[in-house]
């Protein structure tokens, strides 16, 4: 029997401060990006200022005014790479910074790549795109939260969306 392997995306709003200026700043829409291979959609691997982190969305649903989850049917090889590539990053969790450069240059549209630092949509995109979940046509670091909706849109076999799952 052939077992179905998932990848999730989501794709968040929150009303804090932080991502009321992400959300002025990048003309609206979602200010934070995670991706998960739970089958529950419990946990989620992002980026945020505290560095890499492992998220429980559903434990912090009141402050999220907005939401959207790709469910992404995917071959066994593409789920063990991100299964690969998330268990990397954090057995150096704490060695990883959140970029708040990358932010900036990314809105200024100026490619950086810069050792042990992401912000969550540049981590997400570089994940899909290291696994070949997703084609992703400029620079991870060129990628915000809305940029995902894009490419995962055109994404060769998008199964699901899932409005407001939390």
């Amino acid at each position: 029997m052939n077992k179905n392997y998932t990848i999730s995306v989501l794709l968040t709003k929150q009303e804090d401060w932080i991502s009321k200026i992400i959300y002025y700043i990048t003309g609206r829409g979602f200010t934070h990006a995670s991706i998960g291979f739970d089958e529950n959609d419990e946990v989620f691997y992002s980026f945020n200022i505290k560095g890499f982190r492992r998220e429980l969305p559903k434990k912090h649903k009141d402050a999220i005014t907005q939401s959207l989850c790709f469910k992404l049917n995917v071959s066994q090889e593409e789920y063990e790479k991100v299964v690969d590539l998330i268990y990397e990053f954090q057995e150096k969790r704490k060695s990883w910074k959140y970029s708040t450069m990358g932010v900036v240059l990314c809105l200024l549209r100026i490619p950086h790549k810069r050792k042990w630092h992401y912000f969550c949509s540049q981590f997400v995109a570089e994940i899909l795109e290291k696994a070949n979940i997703a084609e992703v046509s400029k620079h991870a670091s060129l990628c915000l939260p809305n940029n995902l909706v894009d490419i995962l849109n055109s994404r060769r076999a998008m199964d699901a969306v899932v409005l407001n799952p939390i």
